[in-house]
């Protein structure tokens, strides 16, 4: 193994230590992003995440406002980014990346990943569990081949939480939610 491989499969076990850390012992609602940010020192998991950490702050503001609030006010305390993560994770609520690596350090297409994630869903959830896509690109790639696979799959198409579509992740967020 070159150290690139290396490299990716010691960061692809990072990121999954932390993932498993809050994994609920049954899922009641499945989140599917495309992958960790490029910025390594940044994940949804890690407690520590003094700035940008947008994603996280997203759903947890439509699922826990006043954790959020709380947490915001605190200057980002790592001891309540926990409590907010232990609170997700004891509703059920779980985070998975099409992509284990950040998007930035592989050639692939999000397409390509979906064989590997089809084997991860298959070993965390059931087909009845409802799954959030969180992103375009992630829709786009993985609607079609979730729905034939039998994976009970939200139609709605939401942003990323980014870039000024904070607002309307938000409100389609809730929305989904709402109809779970």
């Amino acid at each position: 193994m070159d150290n690139t491989a290396a490299d990716l499969q010691f960061l692809k076990a990072r990121y999954t230590r932390a993932q498993n850390k809050y994994k609920p012992a049954r899922i009641r609602v499945l989140l599917l992003a495309e992958a960790p940010p490029c910025s390594l020192e940044r994940y949804f998991y890690f407690e520590d995440v003094p700035t940008q950490d947008s994603l996280f702050l997203e759903i947890m503001g439509v699922l826990y406002p006043d954790g959020k609030k709380r947490y915001l006010a605190s200057g980002r305390d790592a001891e309540l980014k926990e409590e907010l993560l232990q609170t997700f994770k004891e509703d059920g609520y779980w985070l998975m990346d099409v992509s284990e690596i950040p998007t930035s350090l592989t050639k692939e297409s999000l397409q390509s990943f979906i064989p590997d994630l089809l084997g991860r869903l298959q070993k965390h959830i059931e087909r009845s569990t409802p799954i959030i896509l969180i992103k375009a690109s992630v829709y786009d790639a993985c609607y079609e081949a979730l729905k034939a696979e039998g994976y009970n799959v939200s139609r709605e198409r939401l942003p990323f939480p980014g870039s000024g579509q904070q607002k309307v992740f938000r409100e389609k967020f809730s929305q989904v939610l709402d109809t779970l």
